[in-house]
């Protein structure tokens, strides 16, 4: 199949289913509630807001959150509002095509991480990506693979702390279709975790996760919202859930002798 109709093919399945400035710390910013991730303040500084009580910016350093994504390309990975389609850099080398729908209202992050998010209420959708362990397979991937990924210390929920209260709690596998024909499985989780805010605040979110293998890497989208908003942002996360696709892209074969123009 061509590119052209393979990327078409492949946000078919989703329908279905400048570099950012330094992050604030400890400071509070003015208008940003504490629940706010690291991402969503340097949104907000990026804005213009800063901190209250007169501090300066020379509080507030604190690098992007570390993803693990490596994108191919410069050009914005917004297919459409309300959906992400993009190529990244895989652990063998080659291309994996990504995808996922969202909420149109959402804002889409600058810089190299796919990153979507409601400044708001800070429910957000964001990739992940990290190497298939040595002899593992996506469905035999334990426990402590995922909180390392989700929580390392220069990521979007690690970045102020420690995380307390990790759970799982659902966990499945689901076989997807792909513009191929054949399948691909995707590991399903729901998860809770209480996270610390940049100004130490102990905070309750809740997470739904769709996680998949490609090209020697595992690709996780985590769509997450504040515990809070459950009930409430759960069949938007749902959707976002559903919606993930990560295939790798047909590799471009090398012209033989025949190929040669006369």
């Amino acid at each position: 199949m061509r590119l052209l109709e393979r990327r078409a093919a492949l946000f078919s399945a989703v329908l279905l289913g400048a570099a950012q400035p330094p992050l604030p710390s400890r400071a509070a910013l003015s208008g940003v509630p504490d629940t706010a991730t690291a991402d969503e303040l340097a949104a907000a500084y990026a804005a213009g807001a800063r901190a209250d009580g007169g501090r300066g910016a020379n509080t507030m350093i604190r690098k992007r959150a570390e993803s693990g994504v490596q994108r191919v390309g410069s050009d914005s990975p917004v297919f459409k509002p309300g959906a992400i389609l993009d190529g990244v850099r895989s652990a063998d080398g080659s291309t994996v095509d990504v995808s996922f729908a969202y909420p149109k209202e959402w804002t889409v992050a600058g810089g190299p991480n796919l990153d979507v998010r409601d400044v708001r209420t800070s429910d957000s959708a964001y990739l992940l990506a990290a190497p298939l362990p040595s002899g593992q397979a996506l469905d035999t991937l334990p426990r402590s693979f995922f909180a390392e990924l989700l929580f390392r210390s220069d990521g979007k929920y690690g970045a102020y702390g420690g995380v307390d209260d990790f759970a799982i709690a659902e966990s499945g596998v689901a076989l997807l279709s792909s513009p191929s024909g054949g399948e691909q499985p995707y590991r399903r989780l729901s998860l809770r975790f209480d996270v610390l805010t940049y100004n130490q605040n102990t905070v309750r979110r809740r997470a739904l996760v769709s996680a998949t293998a490609a090209g020697g890497s595992v690709y996780v989208l985590v769509a997450s919202c504040l515990g809070s908003r459950f009930k409430e942002a759960q069949p938007a996360l749902a959707s976002i859930q559903d919606s993930f696709r990560a295939l790798a892209a047909p590799r471009r074969l090398r012209p033989g002798p025949e190929d040669k123009p006369a």
